[in-house]
């Protein structure tokens, strides 16, 4: 009876290893399987099951705070990189996945993934979604298409520049297109309503510039289109817009160069010079007027050719100026008029 048992368990043993034999493979050299007899890598798992359970499971049996588990890459006995599990704090075991790669210096962390699912490149304590850390001067990201060649076309995010040390973050856009003539493009959309007088913000694109005490600036520009170095247009602090220049000397726009309109109304604050038809008006004689241009060699209450040099010309004031004249040129002609009429009068008696 007792070697009729033991021969059974020995049978179930043996039936046991050669069911197994069939999904496992270890042998001397070549590849082992787990869950094939036909491993297609030096180690392959394979599970055709529909179980939910893990296929492979790294375990730290001590509750201990930093690395509980890597999984390292060598070559020729040199880590060549590595990924870890860290457990951040000891409340709730929480962790995070951090990515290591070789460089001249060694490995370094290169990613890492927090428990909140902040993702972090260059940076081991990410507080945003995604975060990105790099040496001033060299390029964020670069997105470009399969189909165009980087030399044609990008859009490039960059980290500060390369002149004085400055940090100026920069969105560069390249655009080669031999058909095209477009570089960069910012489309907003926005729902079509009317902005209340209060809402300083509206608009379907909206460029704010501020102190870093987010405060107004006051002597800073605020926007700057330049080509190539070359101003083309700002608009400053004040409020002030130059157009060709950046020093608007005060006034709200400052134009270098020629301006051409269809329309243009200049509003003036004084008074319209129709005062000249006034009958208290004390109209200066025409001697009195030679006079004065014979020794100031302008009209009077014009200014001189100096002064514009220096100073430009209000075009609302001198409107207004020209306008004086010509209504007192008109009340010159009216009086002359009068004289020619008695000089006939007193011809035709004669």
């Amino acid at each position: 009876m007792l070697l009729k048992t033991s021969t059974l368990i020995v049978s179930l043993a043996l039936v046991t290893v050669y069911v197994n034999a069939q999904t496992n493979t270890f042998p001397a050299s070549g590849n082992a399987g787990i869950g094939t007899i036909s491993p297609a890598a030096k180690l392959e798992i394979s599970d055709s099951s529909s179980s939910s359970t893990s296929i492979l499971q790294f375990s730290q049996k001590r509750d201990v705070l930093g690395t509980v588990g890597a999984l390292k890459f060598n070559v020729s006995g040199t880590e060549v990189g590595r990924i870890e599990s860290e457990r951040m704090v000891s409340g709730n075991r929480l962790s995070a996945m951090k990515f290591f790669v070789r460089t001249d210096s060694g490995t370094v962390e290169a990613m890492r993934l927090s428990h909140t699912g902040m993702l972090g490149l260059g940076v081991s304590s990410p507080s945003a979604r995604f975060q990105v850390n790099t040496p001033q001067g060299t390029v964020i990201a670069k997105f470009t298409q399969t189909n165009l060649a980087e030399s044609l076309g990008y859009l490039q995010i960059e980290n500060g520049t390369q002149i004085g040390g400055a940090y100026i973050p920069a969105i560069h856009g390249k655009s080669y297109a031999t058909t095209r003539p477009y570089g960069l493009m910012m489309i907003g959309e926005a729902e079509d309503l009317t902005p209340t007088a209060a809402d300083t913000v509206a608009g379907a694109i909206v460029l704010d510039g501020r102190s870093k005490n987010s405060s107004r600036l006051s002597t800073n520009n605020i926007f700057m289109v330049n080509s190539y170095g070359n101003n083309l247009m700002a608009v400053k602090g004040d409020g002030s817009v130059g157009i060709g220049t950046v020093n608007t000397k005060g006034y709200k726009l400052a134009v270098n160069g020629s301006m051409i309109a269809t329309k243009m109304t200049v509003k003036n604050f004084g008074s319209w010079p129709d005062f000249v038809f006034e009958k208290d008006y004390e109209l200066a004689s025409l001697t009195e007027v030679e006079r004065f241009v014979k020794e100031n060699k302008h009209l009077p209450g014009m200014p001189t050719a100096a002064e514009v040099a220096e100073k430009g010309v209000d075009v609302g004031a001198i409107n207004q100026k020209l306008l004086q004249k010509v209504e007192e040129l008109t009340l010159y002609i009216i009086e002359q008029q009068k004289m020619i009429r008695e000089l006939q009068e007193m011809m035709k008696k004669n």
